[in-house]
């Protein structure tokens, strides 16, 4: 239940939201709660997560989440792999491949002496991995069912007027409520938008034969289709269609579907049995115009939202959250203001180079891949097949997918 039996609260530390990267980031801060630090994680959405039942923020949906080996990691020190790790379905294999024409692809997990490239995991089991026990970690308040009506930064970081009429005070407010932050637009703050004109079909599949650990990334005249494997013999699915499409594509039968999907990804993935419940959701390529101010950070979706292609937006959003942890940690240790906006901005040119390329690679290649010309096509599939033939190329591609090329953040605090 909602604690409200204080009209005025003091924390070193709000966190807005509390999907997978604001839950991330309390987990993260863990060392410095156990040290002291107040950190309040509100959210609009009742938050209950046990063993049965999981109500939840926006982001644990029926959709799921590719995670890389990387993030994999930063789990596993947050506490939350265990829960995840029995329903999780490790990625061996990626096949990326141009339907239609020659060109192909192969990524295998043994080329990196790991025993695998990624994870596919359904967003309700990832949530109940960070929120089952997200009210026991020392330190933390958690304000479920609560809005913010009212914010103002201040000479000592931000104040919040709660629609409960309390107000909370905080010496450093993160944004982690999604790409249609109203916070982040009450201060002003504006996000750079550019539609694809497409919307996202994400369903599930059955087939005649198990999957075998592969991954297929098929890339068709209107946009890419994924099939990620789930159970033994089930797909996730991420289907980029035409925006002016889509109504037509929701309103066919499941049996013309599944032949529409079987034309595209073809028979490695086997018979096609049955089609699960569909969801749609707009693609664009969202960029916020600041990350970071005084006493004020961006994380997640809310600094930056990703084309689904090629899997990496939480894994981004999570390698910025530790790398964001790394820097408070440290200054909680050294007893500086968790505001300061010069180790803010520090963090955010940390994060630029990263967020710079894997930005770039999610928006080049839905849109070089659905270019109609034929030279084009020509050259894509000609560097395809280039790849396939040059082993350090594809191991360097295989690493920047496993979330292992960029400097991990060092999340050691003290002996604690």
């Amino acid at each position: 239940m909602t604690d409200t039996s204080l009209t005025h609260r003091q924390a070193d530390l709000v966190i807005a939201g509390a999907g997978m990267t604001g839950a991330s980031l309390a987990h993260l801060l863990a060392p410095a709660m156990r040290d002291g630090m107040r950190v309040v994680l509100l959210d609009r959405q009742q938050i209950r997560a046990d063993a049965d039942v999981l109500q939840r923020p926006p982001s644990f949906d029926g959709r799921a989440t590719a995670l890389s080996w990387g993030t994999r990691l930063l789990l596993e020190q947050m506490g939350c792999w265990q829960a995840v790790a029995g329903r999780a379905c490790a990625i061996e294999h990626i096949q990326v491949s141009d339907r239609g024409r020659f060109g192909q692809t192969h990524l295998h997990a043994h080329e990196q002496n790991a025993e695998a490239l990624g994870y596919i995991v359904e967003n309700t089991v990832l949530g109940h991995a960070l929120l089952k026990d997200i009210r026991e970690l020392p330190g933390l308040t958690l304000l479920d069912q609560t809005s913010v009506t009212n914010v103002q930064m201040t000479a000592d970081g931000a104040s919040l007027t709660l629609d409960n009429g309390e107000q909370l005070d905080t010496r450093l407010l993160v944004l982690a409520d999604g790409a249609r932050s109203g916070i982040a637009a009450r201060l002003g703050i504006r996000h750079d938008r550019e539609d694809y004109d497409s919307v996202a079909l994400v369903t599930q599949v059955q087939t005649d034969r198990p999957h075998g650990h592969w991954a297929y990334e098929r890339f068709n005249d209107t946009g890419p289709v994924a099939f990620l494997p789930l159970q033994e013999r089930s797909f996730a699915v991420v289907w980029t269609i035409p925006a002016e499409a889509i109504a037509e594509v929701m309103a066919q039968p499941d049996s013309v579907l599944i032949e529409r999907l079987q034309a595209i990804i073809g028979w490695k993935v086997g018979n096609i049995l049955a089609i699960g419940e569909r969801a749609t959701y707009p693609l664009a390529l969202v960029r916020s115009q600041e990350q970071v101010r005084r006493a004020l950070v961006l994380l997640g979706n809310a600094a930056h939202s990703l084309h689904p292609v090629a899997g990496q937006g939480f894994n981004l959003a999570l390698r910025d959250t530790a790398v964001l942890a790394e820097y408070l940690l440290q200054c909680w240790q050294q007893r500086g203001d968790p505001g300061d906006l010069t180790m803010l901005q520090a963090y955010a040119r940390q994060q630029q180079q990263d967020q710079r390329n894997t930005i770039l690679a999610s928006d080049w290649l839905p849109r070089v891949f659905a270019h109609p010309g034929t030279l084009v096509a020509f050259a894509r599939d000609a560097g395809l097949l280039a790849l396939s033939a040059a082993p350090v190329a594809r191991r360097l591609l295989a690493r920047h997918a496993m979330g292992l090329g960029h400097r991990a953040a060092r999340l050691d605090y003290g002996d604690s």
